[in-house]
């Protein structure tokens, strides 16, 4: 008889409304590592609505906060979800992750120095409320990457190493540790970057992190470390064929190796992963170019519109010389999204770049209401907003507010700018410029002329991209192909 009351408390127990709670928290969890995030989804809504006094809704609104986030890209839902649980639960472990997920959504978002540091305030905010919890060394990780955007370098390293060096078994690590040297190279110091990314290697060689600081110190490497910066061709590189390799008019090297060929003549654009394989491709008329989103969406711009993603197609109008009148954009050059969430637009006949909101709402120009034929746009790793102007013959860096921070004159020690048709920009800043007269130049952060390709190999390059290890991939509209120089 005790056997049996014993089985029925361990039943009943078992399928109270916290048990219940956890394995739904449990399940949906294991969904979202599969990649089933709407089924993770619908496991976290139904902890929220159906068992709303258990100990598990701190975490899967947490979750759903994740879901809003990473998932649909929906900042005010995402935050929705994480001010409940700070204010809800303060006395939860699910807390201190609302204040780094807060903090965190501002971060990657931040088109201000005010946002910065509203961000770093939920940072500090939690190592104060929770000194012991878990959450302390990725708000500390994540207050180095906040400083890092700030310009104040010295003080994100000092962060990251807090994390290296107080927290080294966290899994916050292996990515401050590869944060130390990303800033060191920002700061001008390739030789100490390097050492910083080999320790990733050497501490944290099953990271993901150890992989990419192969790859950033094969780059600086190749710039900095056997005097003189020299690049061959590489003749086993080969991709595309027909007419996708015929009056090519971009090409995008995305984060996880992924070429896309944007071909007018084929009017559509074209992936081929890491080993050459051809992916679906994307239909266009009159592609101009190819970017890449601070959400990794590639974004496909085209006379008059600019896809992002596979299906999202956008089209813009400016205010006309008549007071409520709307004219459409019908010559648009070069398209990018800030890490603000702004969409800059450049347009050919009006011979400006323009503001749109998040919404596609029109703001005004950018950086100012100056002429610029502007070609070719790109974000840099810092949000730095890169503006080839064809006409001027140069390149100009701003940040999102529209103030310069630096640029590179059609002409200068060891180099001039004759047909300039694209730009690209490393990791740590440095600038790479093709021009159609056979050349391509390769600049420090700093605007110093490090190396120039020339030759046979390279006749007219047209298009530019560089992969995570430096090499310069660039289409040749004389020979009709892509060539990769490392």
């Amino acid at each position: 008889m005790a056997g049996v009351l014993l089985l029925a408390a361990f039943a009943s127990a078992q399928n109270s409304p916290d048990e219940q709670a956890r394995r739904l928290l449990e399940d949906g969890r294991a969904y979202w590592t599969q990649g089933k995030v709407k089924q993770a989804l619908d496991n976290f809504n139904t902890i929220v609505t159906g068992f709303p006094n258990t100990d598990s809704v701190d975490d899967a609104l947490l979750e759903i906060g994740r879901y809003h986030m990473d998932v649909e890209g929906n900042v005010e839902k995402a935050r929705e979800a994480f001010d409940r649980v700070a204010k809800q639960f303060p006395q939860s472990d699910g807390a201190p992750g609302a204040y780094y997920y807060t903090g965190w959504l501002t971060v990657t978002r931040a088109g201000s120095l005010a946002e910065l540091e509203d961000a770093l305030a939920q940072f500090d905010r939690l190592q104060r409320l929770y000194p012991r919890s878990d959450w302390v060394p990725k708000a500390l990780y994540a207050s180095g990457i906040a400083q890092r955007k700030a310009g104040r370098l010295p003080e994100a390293v000092e962060a990251e190493r807090r994390v290296s060096l107080e927290y080294p078994n966290s899994d916050a690590a292996p990515a401050a540790q590869f944060q130390i040297g990303h800033c060191l190279g920002l700061m001008g110091d390739p030789l100490l970057a390097m050492e910083e990314f080999q320790r990733v290697r050497n501490r944290f060689p099953e990271s993901e992190w150890a992989g990419a600081a192969l790859e950033r110190t094969t780059a600086l490497y190749r710039l900095y470390g056997a005097g003189k910066p020299v690049f061959t061709q590489d003749p086993a590189f080969s991709v595309g064929a027909g007419d996708i390799l015929k009056d090519v008019r971009a090409i995008l090297m995305t984060p996880g190796r992924t070429l896309w060929l944007a071909s007018e003549k084929a009017n559509a654009v074209v992936p081929f992963d890491a080993a050459g394989k051809i992916g679906p491709s994307l239909a266009t008329q009159d592609v101009r170019g190819l970017s890449l989103s601070p959400r990794g969406e590639v974004l496909v711009v085209a006379r008059l519109a600019v896809r992002v993603g596979p299906k999202d197609i956008k089209s813009f109008a400016v205010p006309g010389d008549k007071p409520g009148i709307l004219e459409p954009l019908e010559h648009i050059t070069a398209a990018v999204v800030t890490p603000g969430g702004s969409m800059l637009v450049a347009d050919e006949d009006k011979k400006r770049v323009y503001r749109f909101d998040a919404q596609y709402l029109f703001k005004g120009s950018f950086p100012d209401a100056k002429p610029r034929e502007v070609t070719k746009m790109v974000v840099d790793g810092e949000g730095g907003i890169v503006l080839l102007d064809r006409d001027e013959k140069s390149v100009r860096v701003y940040d999102e507010a529209g103030k310069l921070l630096r640029s590179l004159p059609g002409r200068g020690p060891g180099y001039e700018f004759k047909r300039p048709a694209d730009v690209a920009v490393d990791p740590l800043r440095g600038t790479y410029v093709a021009d159609e007269e056979g050349f391509i130049y390769v600049f420090s952060s700093q605007g110093q002329l490090l190396a120039t390709l020339s030759g046979e190999g390279l006749r007219r390059p047209k298009a530019l991209t560089l992969d995570p290890a430096g090499a310069i991939l660039a289409y040749d509209e004389k020979a009709q192909r892509v060539v990769r120089f490392k």
